[in-house]
C-alpha cells in the first residue's frame, strides 16, 4: 500500500508534530503521500491535492485525530471506496486502531500485513404524507438521533407492520460501530463491530421499562413524531448532518448498500479494546 492520503486534525495534532513524524515513516518505505492543499502544512515529499481533484490512485485514508475526525473522513471513504486507518489523538478514539505510541506499526503498510473490516452503515429516506420518497445523500456510520425540538418527544417506531410509542428526549438508532458512542452513554449494549444489527436506545425515557431493542440489519425502521406541538423532530446523523423532520413526514432507516472499510494493523479483540480504550477491566 503506497498511495496514502493524510487527513490530520490540527486541533488534536498541534503544529502537525505527529503528522510530520508519520510522513517520515511513510516516506521511509517509498509511499506516495497526499495532503489537502487547504491545510497550512508544507513538507518535502508530499503531493498536494484540491477538494475537486481527490487522488484517483488513493489506497488509504490515514486519519490523525479522534473519532470525530474519523467520522468526517468516513464520508470520503464511502465516496471514493477507500479504507480508513486512524491514529488516535483524541481521548477515546474507539474508531481508531493505532495509538500515538504505536506509530512503528505503520511499517506494516509496506508489506500489506493488515486486515480490513467492513462496517455497516445506515441510509435514510423521508416519506411525506402523499407517499413521495426522498432518499438522503448521506449515511450513518455511528448513529441516527431523533430528538424533540428542545422538549420531550413523542415518537412512534414502526417495524414489520407493528409499532411502539416512546416518550423520551429522543431515540438513538445505532450501528454496531456506534454502539460504543451515544447509545452506550444512554444505557445501550456494546456490539461487536462485525455484527449486522441496529440498536434502538431511548434517551432519558419517561418509563422505568424502556430498554434498548436490537433489530436485524434487514429490518426497515420508520419513525414518526406524535408531538402535540407539531414542530417535528430534530434528526442528527453522526453528529454532523442535521435537519428537521416535519410532523407530517416519516423517516425510514435501513441498512445501506455501502460499507465503510476500516483497516487494522494488529489483531483486534472486543474485550481488549474495551479494557484499553474504555478502562472497563473492573466492573
Amino acid at each position: 500500500m503506497k498511495n496514502i492520503v493524510l487527513i490530520p486534525n490540527e486541533q488534536k495534532d498541534v503544529g502537525y508534530a505527529v503528522t510530520k513524524e508519520v510522513i517520515e515513516i511513510l516516506r521511509s518505505f517509498g509511499a506516495r503521500i497526499y495532503i489537502d492543499e487547504a491545510l497550512p502544512l508544507v513538507s518535502d515529499g508530499v503531493t498536494l491535492y484540491s477538494a475537486a481533484s481527490f487522488p484517483k490512485d488513493a489506497e488509504l485514508l490515514l486519519v490523525i485525530g479522534g473519532d470525530g475526525t474519523m467520522l468526517h473522513a468516513a464520508a470520503l471513504a464511502l465516496q471514493y471506496d477507500v479504507p480508513l486507518l486512524g491514529i488516535n489523538m483524541g481521548r477515546l478514539g474507539y474508531l481508531t486502531t493505532v495509538e500515538r505510541s504505536e506509530l512503528a506499526l505503520l511499517s506494516r503498510l509496506q508489506d500489506d500485513t493488515y486486515t480490513v473490516e467492513e462496517r455497516m452503515t445506515l441510509s435514510l429516506a423521508i416519506l411525506d404524507k402523499d407517499g413521495h420518497r426522498e432518499e438522503l445523500s448521506f449515511f450513518a456510520l455511528n448513529e441516527i438521533v431523533a430528538s424533540g425540538m428542545g422538549h420531550l418527544a413523542d415518537i412512534r417506531l414502526f417495524e414489520g407492520g407493528e409499532s411502539l410509542d416512546y416518550r423520551a428526549d429522543g431515540l438513538i438508532l445505532a450501528t454496531p460501530t456506534g454502539s460504543t458512542a451515544y447509545s452506550l452513554s444512554a444505557g445501550g449494549p456494546v456490539m461487536e463491530d462485525s455484527m449486522n444489527a441496529v440498536c434502538v436506545t431511548p434517551i432519558c425515557p419517561r418509563s422505568f421499562f424502556s430498554r434498548s431493542l436490537l433489530f436485524s440489519a434487514d429490518a426497515v425502521l420508520r419513525l414518526e413524531s406524535l408531538g402535540a406541538r407539531r414542530d417535528g423532530l430534530r434528526v442528527t446523523v453522526d453528529g454532523r448532518e442535521s435537519f428537521v423532520l416535519k410532523d407530517t413526514d416519516a423517516l425510514e432507516i435501513k441498512q445501506a448498500d455501502k460499507k465503510v472499510r476500516i483497516l487494522s494493523l494488529q489483531p483486534k479483540n472486543l474485550l481488549r479494546v474495551l479494557c484499553t480504550k474504555m478502562k472497563m477491566n473492573h466492573f
